[in-house]
């Protein structure tokens, strides 16, 4: 079933994509029964595990069905058949079992899983070493909460925080990771030391997928055990006493996902934003820029910004509301906090020549980290390309403008270098070309401009309508 290139692939990187295992008709069917589990009613007796957590809007919602496959026929065919247990073992050497199975229900607004690797939570059965399966209901991908893996990571030494085993924020800022986009039965196969994270669902659909856990047919049947200790230690909501924290459970079986909203809401993130809350979320930061020095220049980051957004509102002829947003938003990437650019950008924070920050000209893709925050909080595109372009379009007009590199501010020229210089020849065709092309350069020279000490320009909170719309209408 599998090529001597795809095992070879995940022997290195520890995760391998399958893209052609399920037919048209199975694919249906696994939707069907993914909505049949969603749709259970738990009792007393109910052996099966559904698990709730609590968004930010004070929603109490399902998050997760566990230890299902025993009580539907379907599933127990799908997870414990020869298509999927024939792919393990090409991949493992040896024959596999069920270990153990969940399906994570990502609604609209639900909470994402925090880095970590999941051999964490077995070793307590047996010092083994799984194999998962994550097959996608639904669409999988970045902006509705889909998993991020960091290559060859299974064989690496990762530090885990001992508070609350995830992964540590210096390892995990240190390394790329890479957005894994699934179509409705589409699959990862991965092993339980390879690190991995998902953020939330900023989409405005549900999002289903369901992962099963194996280990070698060698070591046993461990399903029944594993699942045994589990309802002692973290049982499903429904079968918690209250006033009980099962505090144990939660750092073994729990660590970094939305399940710890259910009895810990304070360790929690916000992770579903409204407009207005996003409203006041952006107005906070830019008012706390006000502290901030720009780079290079006698004024503040919050006085550049809504300088350069005064000029966009005075552009003739007149620019649209989106264009006027991303001119006060284009440098968000340069001060919001690095712990929410990290959650929601999901990028390492860098000084650009590592710098320190005392002596920086500016954050590494300080563009892209601004751009990805505003689309993870339900921009349109149109404001986080703008945004994401303010850098290019520096380099496109010194590249086709001589006098364009006169205006630029010293703190502006030594940034250029560290950012690529002017672009060349097939570069500037390719941004010429693209969409909004003027309007990047159009942010690009009002940039330029907005670095007058004293000038009095509208307030911020003037914005705070403007910045709403520009959600409401994404």
């Amino acid at each position: 079933m599998l090529s001597s290139e795809q095992v070879a692939f995940f022997k290195a990187n520890g995760y391998l994509v399958v893209r052609d295992i399920l037919s048209d008709a199975e694919t249906e069917d696994l939707q069907r029964w993914a909505q049949e589990v969603h749709d259970w009613t738990p009792t007393a007796e109910s052996q099966f595990m559904p698990y709730e957590e609590i968004n930010s809007r004070g929603e109490t919602v399902l998050c997760r069905t566990e230890n299902y496959a025993d009580y539907h026929g379907g599933f127990n065919g799908l997870l414990r058949g020869k298509k999927l247990l024939g792919l393990l073992e090409e991949l493992s050497g040896e024959p596999m079992n069920l270990f153990k199975e969940k399906i994570n229900y990502k609604l609209a607004g639900s909470g994402g899983f925090a880095p970590h690797i999941d051999a964490v939570a077995y070793n307590h059965i047996k010092d083994v070493k799984h194999l998962t399966i994550l097959l996608a209901v639904d669409k999988s991908n970045f902006n509705n909460g889909g998993l991020e893996v960091v290559d060859a990571s299974h064989n690496m030494d990762i530090p885990l925080n001992v508070d609350d085993h995830c992964i540590a924020a210096e390892w995990v800022n240190a390394h790329e990771w890479k957005p894994v986009e699934l179509e409705p039965g589409q699959l990862l196969i991965f092993t339980s030391y390879l690190a991995h994270r998902s953020g939330p669902n900023h989409s405005d659909e549900n999002r289903k997928a369901l992962y099963a856990t194996y280990n070698l047919a060698s070591e046993g049947d461990l399903h029944q055990e594993y699942y045994e200790r589990r309802m002692k230690e973290w049982p499903a909501t429904h079968m918690r006493k209250m006033g009980e924290l099962y505090e144990d459970g939660a750092l073994r079986y729990a660590f970094g996902s939305p399940m710890l909203s259910f009895y810990f809401p304070k360790m929690t993130l916000p992770t579903f934003l409204e407009p207005a809350t996003v409203t006041s979320y952006i107005i906070s930061i830019l008012e706390a820029s006000d502290h901030t020095p720009y780079i290079g220049e006698p004024i503040s980051q919050l006085q550049h910004s809504l300088q350069c957004a005064s000029l966009a509102t005075e552009a003739s002829p007149p620019v649209d509301e989106a264009t006027q947003v991303a001119a006060l938003l284009h440098d968000i990437g340069q001060f919001a906090p690095a712990e929410d650019l990290l959650a929601l950008a999901r990028l390492p924070i860098q000084n650009l020549g590592d710098a320190p920050t005392t002596q920086s000209v500016g954050r590494v893709g300080h563009e892209t980290l601004g751009a990805r925050l505003l689309l993870s909080l339900g921009f349109s595109d149109k404001v986080s390309r703008l945004v994401e372009s303010h850098v290019a379009a520096k380099r496109y007009l010194c590249a086709v403008d001589e006098s364009y590199n006169d205006v630029l501010s010293e703190a502006s020229k030594r940034s250029l270098f560290y950012q690529g210089g002017p672009m060349s020849a097939e570069e500037v065709k390719e941004f010429s070309s693209g969409p909004w092309c003027q309007e990047m350069c159009q942010l690009r020279r009002w940039d330029d401009e907005a670095k007058v000490e004293g000038l009095t320009v509208r307030s911020l909170e003037s914005w705070r309508e403007v910045i709403q719309r520009q959600i409401e209408r994404k």
